[in-house]
């Protein structure tokens, strides 16, 4: 069994990557490369909460990509390369998650330095698993990323955009897709769950819709409504309510150079629905 878990580590992205099919630059790290950002982690210096003072775990005399902590276990999950926080550094986040199908983790920013990985900081509420950069104003680069939510919203999956300008980081949240059955788990009576229906993403791509020669985005989507049921939106517990109706809601965004801006529509459409209305 111990030697299954960097394989269910992978299962887990894949898991993750597979609920939005499109165009990624996210990737599973190669082995070489995560003994390396493991070791960089683990040892560095930065304050990296729950994973300060990991060691990586070794299976039958080989390392892994599970660390463990005196607070937490998690596995390297995936990397995403960039030039974040100044133009031409090279820089990554990598994300470490649970072993599970959904990631209560972390991801940290490393930046290279005399050829090492060097730990920066964490990178709160931010798990990229499905990501592309794009090209800021001031050279610099932002990670646009579909993933799950972070801890404090609602469970589903999110459009956000992590950035760095003068060394201060921007996690912007740009649209929320809430699960119906998870909805209320926080709180009781939204309207998402009096209306019975359910926003899904499930894929993206990133053609150039203003002629500016930089890729927009559109995220491809549906809204379902379903049929009432004792079980739907009752503290997080799964329903087998019937769909009454679906239909097509993609949603488009062009890209500023600083964020990505909703077109009318688009607009029109999150207010109605990705917002818990």
């Amino acid at each position: 069994m111990q030697r299954m878990l960097p394989l269910l580590a992978l299962l887990s992205f894949a898991s993750a990557q597979a609920q939005v099919s499109g165009p990624s630059e996210t990737r599973v790290p190669r082995a070489a490369e995560t003994d390396a950002i493991i070791r960089a982690v683990c040892s560095g210096k930065a304050d990296l909460g729950r994973l300060s003072g990991c060691k990586q775990t070794v299976y039958e005399g080989r390392l892994s990509s599970e660390i463990r902590s005196p607070r937490t276990m998690l596995l390297l999950s995936s990397v995403l390369s960039g030039s974040f926080t100044a133009p031409g550094q090279k820089e990554l986040l990598a994300t470490f998650c649970t072993e599970t199908e959904s990631c209560s983790g972390e991801t940290v920013l490393l930046r290279q330095m005399r050829g090492q990985w060097q730990p920066v900081s964490l990178v709160p509420g931010f798990l990229p698993f499905n990501c592309l950069t794009y090209p800021k104003r001031n050279g610099t680069q932002a990670a646009v990323c579909m993933g799950e939510n972070a801890k404090n919203e609602p469970i589903g999956d999110a459009l956000k955009i992590a950035s760095w300008t003068g060394g201060k980081l921007k996690v912007e949240t740009v649209a929320l897709f809430p699960l119906l059955q998870f909805r209320d788990f926080f709180g009781t009576g939204s309207q998402q769950c009096a209306g019975r229906w359910q926003y899904e993403a499930f894929g993206w791509n990133d053609r150039d819709r203003n002629a500016d020669r930089v890729p927009d985005l559109t995220v491809l989507a549906s809204v379902t409504t379903y049929q009432p049921t004792p079980e739907l939106c009752k503290m997080g517990q799964g329903f087998d309510a019937q769909s009454s109706a679906s239909a097509r809601r993609d949603l488009t965004f062009v890209w500023t150079g600083e964020t990505l801006r909703p077109t009318g529509t688009t607009a029109a459409t999150l207010e109605k629905y990705s917002r818990g209305r």
